[in-house]
């Protein structure tokens, strides 16, 4: 199996970095902390990612989508969770999938458009919703999209993510499938890649320019060690991921379980990888004025939001439906 990403999707993930580097900075993330607004991402740049194709790319072009796959999906969230960009685009891709595949096509292409957003429900809280918004519904063997009726705002761990407790309303469409959770447990790993492979980066730039007792930090063992920790995370989380992505896109009968094992080891990999990034950067990594604390909180949040991680280590420890 060639894990190695073509001319056209390495030229995919190039864009979605310039674009955000230049439209959506990390810097957005920091300013949502006191911003009231109930938006993550205004209007006009969210139709903007819609009119690029973000939230269409595996979409089927009898829908309105772009007609590529998974693994172009999970090229695009690797750098949405690389530079923390906020709004709901994992879910509204995901929302994207569950109209296409209950054949509504009308819907499917509304999303795929950036005209109807949709957030997420997570236990008793809802990510990224707005009036009007659509909310997904996930369960390992179904999913749906409802309306949404009153919306509470609540605090969250993320600044660049706005949640909420919702009233559920009408179901708009239902699958019964499990590939869409297959499908999300992916898309979180690859945020979750994005984010290692950024504090891996941050950890190992300020160990080599950071200078103390006469020497760069990173001559240290325990700094060298954490950051030597950080890249095998990210090595062995990006061929499970893509591995992944490749299975569950030609829904191949272990699928299920590469997805299972994408998302605990990305889990896993970001929590820690973002933990030792703020001791790599020692008082500073401790202030609100350094980037490390945001990560680590985007971390935080997408260790949860699939529901209780027992349900994904249920997955990997049942029925065998794999080869080594």
């Amino acid at each position: 199996m060639n894990l190695q990403p073509s001319q056209e999707q390495e030229s995919i993930a190039a864009s979605a970095a310039e674009f955000l580097c230049r439209e959506i900075p990390t810097s957005r993330v920091r300013e949502l902390a006191d911003d009231d607004a109930a938006d993550a991402i205004d209007e006009d740049t969210w139709r903007r990612c819609a009119e690029i194709g973000w939230v269409s790319l595996g979409l089927p072009t009898e829908t309105g989508g772009i007609g590529l796959g998974l693994p172009e999906e999970t090229l695009l969230l690797r750098e949405l969770g690389r530079h923390l960009t906020p709004g709901p685009f994992r879910s509204t891709i995901l929302g994207g999938h569950v109209a296409a595949l209950a054949g509504d096509h009308e819907l499917a292409g509304s999303i795929a458009a950036g005209a109807r957003r949709v957030g997420m429900s997570v236990g008793e809280v809802a990510l990224d919703l707005r009036p009007g918004d659509l909310v997904l519904v996930l369960s390992g063997t179904h999913a749906g999209l409802h309306e949404v009726g009153e919306i509470e705002p609540v605090a969250g761990v993320d600044p660049g993510t706005r949640f909420a407790h919702i009233e559920i309303g009408r179901e708009v469409v239902r699958v019964e499938s499990p590939a869409i959770m297959d499908r999300a447990r992916v898309l979180a790993a690859a945020e979750q890649l994005g984010i290692i492979e950024a504090v891996r980066d941050m950890s190992a730039q300020y160990a080599k320019t950071r200078v103390q007792f006469g020497q760069a930090i990173g001559a240290f063992q325990a700094v060298k060690h954490r950051c030597a920790d950080m890249a095998i995370a990210a090595y062995s989380t990006v061929g499970e991921v893509f591995q992944a992505a490749v299975l569950v896109g030609a829904g191949r009968p272990d699928a299920g379980f590469h997805a299972a094992a994408a998302y605990i080891l990305a889990t896993r990999g970001a929590k820690t990888s973002t933990a030792d990034n703020i001791l790599n950067l020692g008082g500073i990594g401790f202030t609100w004025e350094q980037d490390a604390h945001l990560f680590l909180k985007r971390a935080l949040l997408l260790e949860h939001v699939l529901g209780p991680l027992r349900d994904t280590y249920r997955v990997i420890l049942g029925p065998r439906t794999h080869e080594f």
